[in-house]
């Protein structure tokens, strides 16, 4: 006798919402935390120092952390950070993230603990802990992210290219950007005016324009907008002007090489020969520091 077809297909939806069931649950039960930090060292303290803490919540239900500690081996536990009135919420699969600045000491009851040949030793392992609503949460594996590093030294036709900017209080500042007004209204709050060097004659002010000579210099953009004030076009309470030249100044001395065009590179060309060109390459310098070695 044939099981009739139908009983195949109340099973397989049976299977279905079983699996779907099973796999919803596992995504809200328990608790399941990335994590990252980074060390640093630094001319203001004598000690290294945790600067930097990523965690990343991959349930879908948010945890409650009250502690977050770096352990350091088996036995010691730095205390990163501790919400005494009000603990940390990470949402679900919310990630949280917070810099540090430079430290005093490391210190235990009355006393300094001398952290740094721990710190400094790769064999000794350091795991985030984390005191939470569900107790004690030590995250295993770490944040995962790329860094395109990892393909220069493979292949070292990868270029890293980075925009240099200059930024005042969250305003980008452009290459073709003359002079930066930071004004102060009345009601004491603040404006950040960026001016380009052809901005005379321009309607971009509602009682005024700027002219041409008023943007020849720092001096005289400062001495045209007095004016401005003075004739009641301008209501404020306090002005400053920037040359950008001079914060741009910094960079300029640091990328003063030659400028270069970039050029389109083929799939086969970088895959191959930039292959090819990188091994000769670490071979080269190799064989060079050998020598050195050996004089």
């Amino acid at each position: 006798m044939t099981t009739p077809w139908y009983v195949f297909v109340a099973l397989s939806i049976s299977m279905l919402a079983f699996l779907v069931a099973s796999l919803n649950y596992r995504r809200k039960a328990g608790v399941l935390i990335y994590g990252n930090w980074t060390m640093a060292s630094s001319r203001d303290c004598n000690d290294k120092y945790v600067s930097s803490i990523t965690i990343e919540n991959l349930k879908d239900r948010a945890i409650t952390i009250f502690a977050i500690y770096l352990r350091i081996g088996h036995n010691y536990y730095i205390l990163i950070e501790k919400y005494d009135d009000v603990p940390l919420i990470l949402k679900a699969f919310e990630t949280y993230t917070k810099e540090y600045g430079p430290i005093h000491f490391y210190g235990i009851n009355s006393n300094r603990v001398v952290l740094d040949q721990l710190l400094d030793d790769s064999k000794v392992k350091k795991r985030i802990v984390l005191s939470t609503s569900d107790g004690k949460y030590v995250v295993q594996d770490n944040i995962k992210h790329w860094n395109p590093v990892g393909e220069f030294f493979q292949n070292h036709f990868t270029a890293i290219i980075k925009p240099v900017r200059t930024i005042y209080k969250d305003t980008s500042i452009g290459s073709n950007i003359k002079y930066v007004v930071e004004i102060i209204d009345n009601n004491n709050r603040e404006e950040i005016v960026t001016i380009h060097p052809e901005d005379y004659n321009l309607v971009r002010f509602r009682n005024f324009s700027l002219t041409r000579e008023s943007l020849v210099s720092k001096e005289s953009l400062t001495k045209y907008i007095d004016q401005l004030i003075e004739n009641g076009k301008v209501k404020c309470k306090q002005f400053t002007v920037y040359d950008a030249d001079v914060w741009r100044a910094m960079d300029n001395e640091f990328y003063k090489g030659q400028s270069i065009r970039a050029q389109y590179i083929g799939y086969l060309y970088y895959k191959i020969y930039g292959r090819i060109y990188t091994w000769y390459s670490n071979r080269k310098l190799k064989m060079q520091n050998k020598k050195k070695k050996v004089k």
